[in-house]
């Protein structure tokens, strides 16, 4: 199972260091466009199989990890902090929400709770689960969307079907890494069976399944777009840490239009409770300000984990081709 979660970050990292432009063309490293077509691409990958496989796995594993903490800040303040409204979770079907006047805390003072609470070990709630459920998810996200363009669709339209298609992976993900971020389970597995056993796999499956897929679709679609804009134009300004570049403006800018939507997912997957009444709660007590709730470290997360994965991804191997 491991082999094979490698494997697919491997995969889903090549995928981004070959962005394909919207004429359906694999650039190089270089931000330029070489002359072979997408569907001869993969001869230039198979000498090279097992190095990109160690490198990728050790690229996605450091930036998901080095960002960790910053989502789990982003989910924090999504759910309680500096929004004047309190959930409390109950973990069944139909959940309760409470909203009560507070004190306004901002990211600092949300981190301090953080640390108090539970120390370093409280950043990295659910981080296994996170990392191995994006290996799988970006995978399918850079194939599906290799396959939509080779099949005749523009990038935009790939990329859109790359995002529906990954929504349905992200919600069980997600619904685990929001649930260990602002509880005390002793483990992702005694949350899986928290949940399972309360609600059924129709609850771990499909609770924010609307609002991830609001989320998903246009935030892929304008990550393809903004990269792949991006690596056609820096390469020559950048050199060798354009795609770290790309990568950490394209994430961090793609984020931004879907955000309030992502708060919605995130407390629907706290609370089991139907986004329509999310929507509501969140505008009556606070109006349309909490919508954009942990915006900033969610932007961070989103360039930290991007720019990470790339270095890393390019220096090794870079000195592993040079041994």
């Amino acid at each position: 199972m491991k082999l094979i979660l490698l494997t697919q970050l491997a995969l889903a990292v090549q995928g981004f260091i070959a962005p394909i432009t919207p004429s359906g063309k694999v650039m190089g490293r270089n931000g330029r466009v070489p002359s072979q077509r997408l569907e001869n691409s993969h001869l230039q990958v198979l000498p090279s199989a097992a190095t990109s496989l160690i490198a990728g796995s050790i690229a996605g594993a450091v930036g998901v990890g080095a960002a960790y903490p910053l989502d789990t800040i982003k989910t924090h303040q999504q759910i309680k902090e500096d929004s004047c409204s309190e959930i409390d979770y109950v973990l069944s079907p139909t959940g309760e929400i409470s909203i009560v006047a507070c004190q306004e805390k901002g990211m600092f003072k949300s981190i301090s709770d953080i640390w108090n609470t539970s120390g370093i070990a409280g950043f990295y709630g659910g981080v296994q689960t996170s990392m191995a459920g994006q290996a799988i998810i970006k995978a399918t996200a850079f194939s599906v969307n290799a396959a939509a363009i080779s099949d005749g669709f523009d990038l935009i339209y790939a990329a859109a079907i790359a995002g529906f298609v990954t929504a349905f992976l992200a919600v069980p993900v997600d619904r685990i890494k929001v649930l260990m971020q602002t509880n005390s389970f002793a483990s992702e597995y005694d949350c899986f069976n928290a949940v399972v056993d309360k609600e059924g796999l129709k609850g771990l499956m499909l609770t924010g399944l609307v609002p991830t897929l609001f989320r998903e679709v246009p935030a892929y679609t304008l990550y393809f777009y903004l990269y792949g804009m991006m690596m056609s134009s820096a390469g020559d300004m950048f050199g060798s840490i354009a795609p770290a570049i790309s990568g950490a403006v394209s994430g961090a800018l793609c984020v931004v239009p879907v955000h309030p939507v992502d708060v919605v997912k995130t407390v629907v997957q706290h609370s089991a409770t139907e986004w329509q009444e999310v929507v509501q709660n969140i505008y009556e007590g606070q109006g349309l300000e909490g919508f954009w709730e942990g915006l900033l470290p969610r932007m961070g997360r989103a360039a930290v984990n991007h720019s990470i994965t790339f270095a890393v991804y390019e220096a090794l191997m870079h000195n592993w081709q040079t041994i």
